[in-house]
């Protein structure tokens, strides 16, 4: 056990394949190297939640392709977001024990672990678009359900929405590169029903989406703009948008409206959007928003966000800045006040 140091290397020397990806704010596949160095703690977390870093590992036995398993692995960060390598040890002492060096069917039928704290269990939209996820990564076949989603999308007016099953929608979404599945997204979201409208975009937060999708969600949230729920759900679907002018363009439409003083929107910003508050102007509306929001903890989400290494900077600046509103500056003595670096 002495020789291996990183999950990376137990599953190569195991004799596996896998894939791995971010699960933390969005999920979001690493390339393996990527992964190695985030393990080995030469790099941080690129997107830490609640000071752990959040992973889907995908794996099989390269001799035995069709039996796949899956791990759902939390580590905890150090405060520059690097995984604890303590931690990291105690996990993998963990799987020697109960799985060997080796992972075959004779050792565990599922490769499955004990309960332990560095596992977690994604909710059911996450567990359903990671399954659609790695089966196409994978290549292989989506479930069955899809054909009834796109039974649904095709003829509306025919099925009941209530019906259709969540893995079903997942691999909808999941599989969009599909024209003919892009178009019936395109030509007939405005007509659904809100709830399924709600569903498809709680599944996009977990792809990335063309200009057209991203162009779509805006122009659905435009035509009511008092729907609290609209808004919610386009800003959890434009989470991966590629349309990274519109999504900006929303956003300080959003935080300058009544919204923006609205403590469910200031998380959900930081929680899939941090990477606009890299915009000066963004930034500056935001942290003045979040300082005077009475139900959203100012200390809770700038501590959340000055720890991703994307913002961490814009973040840091915020504390220097020779301008700051009263309630700004109080909120950030309250932050160092009990938080003492």
């Amino acid at each position: 056990m002495s020789q291996i140091n990183t999950i990376s290397e137990f599953l190569l020397q195991a004799g596996t394949d896998y894939r791995v990806f971010d699960m933390a704010r969005g999920i979001r596949q690493l390339e393996s190297q990527l992964f190695l160095e985030i393990e080995s703690a030469t790099l941080p977390a690129p997107f830490p939640r609640q000071q752990h870093a959040w992973f889907g590992i995908l794996f099989f036995d390269k001799k035995m392709s069709h039996e796949r398993y899956i791990w759902f692995v939390k580590l905890p960060l150090d405060e520059q977001g690097l995984v604890i390598a303590a931690a990291q040890q105690q996990f993998l002492q963990l799987v020697v024990e109960a799985l060997g060096q080796t992972l075959d069917k004779q050792n565990s039928t599922n490769n499955q672990l004990p309960e332990n704290p560095f596992t977690f269990v994604p909710n059911q939209q996450q567990l359903a678009d990671f399954n659609s996820i790695g089966r196409i990564e994978l290549d292989i076949p989506l479930s069955e359900h899809l054909a009834l989603v796109e039974q649904y999308l095709t003829h509306p007016e025919r099925h009941d929405w209530r019906t259709l099953p969540l893995q079903g929608i997942a691999d909808f979404t999941a599989s969009l590169q599909h024209g003919q599945r892009r178009h019936l997204l395109l030509k007939q979201f405005s007509t659904l029903p809100p709830d399924m409208q709600y569903a498809l975009c709680a599944s996009l937060e977990n792809h990335q989406i063309d200009e057209d999708i991203s162009k779509l969600l805006i122009n659905w949230y435009h035509q009511d703009v008092r729907d609290e729920k609209r808004l919610h759900s386009v800003l959890r679907g434009l989470c991966q948008s590629q349309d990274k002018t519109a999504v900006s363009s929303l956003i300080s439409s959003v935080l300058n409206s009544s919204d923006g003083l609205k403590s469910s929107v200031l998380m959900l910003i930081a929680a899939r959007h941090w990477q606009y508050l890299k915009e000066s102007a963004i930034l500056s509306i935001y942290v003045e928003l979040l300082a005077v929001c009475e139900d959203t903890p100012f200390i809770g989400l700038y501590s959340d966000l000055v720890q991703i290494p994307e913002v961490r900077e814009a973040m840091l600046g915020v504390l220097r800045w020779p301008q700051k509103s009263t309630q700004l500056t109080h909120a950030i003595g309250q932050l160092f006040g009990q938080n003492t670096p």
